[in-house]
C-alpha cells in the first residue's frame, strides 16, 4: 500500500495492483492523484469499494458521488463506472464470489 502511496505522487494515471487474490475473494488496491480518472469498466462480481486515503467521485452514466476516508460502498454487479481522485486517494476493491 505504502508503494501505491508513493507512485500516485508522481503519476498521472492511475495505480492499480492486486493485494490478495484467494479463492473467493481478491483485493485490489488503487492509488490516484488529484484530478486522475480510471478508465469506465463494468464490476464483474460483488464489490465493495472502501476509501483508505483521500477523497474520489464515483461516476456512473447516470450520477456521481463523493466518498471520503473510511466511507464505503457495495457496488452493484454489472454497473458501469469510473472514480476520480477530488485529492490524492488510495481505494480498495474487494471482489467476492458467489
Amino acid at each position: 500500500m505504502k508503494e501505491i502511496a508513493e507512485k500516485l505522487k508522481v503519476s498521472d494515471q492511475p495505480v492499480i495492483k492486486t493485494i490478495y487474490k484467494g479463492r473467493d475473494m481478491t483485493i485490489i488496491a488503487i492509488g490516484l492523484g488529484r484530478g486522475v480518472e480510471s478508465a469506465e469498466h463494468l464490476a464483474p462480481s460483488k464489490t465493495k469499494l472502501m476509501v483508505v486515503q483521500g477523497e474520489i467521485n464515483f461516476n456512473t452514466e447516470t450520477e456521481s458521488r463523493r466518498y471520503a476516508c473510511f466511507e464505503s460502498y457495495d457496488i452493484p454487479m454489472n454497473l458501469r463506472y469510473s472514480l476520480e481522485a477530488w485529492e490524492d486517494a488510495l481505494v480498495l476493491l474487494f471482489l467476492t464470489e458467489g
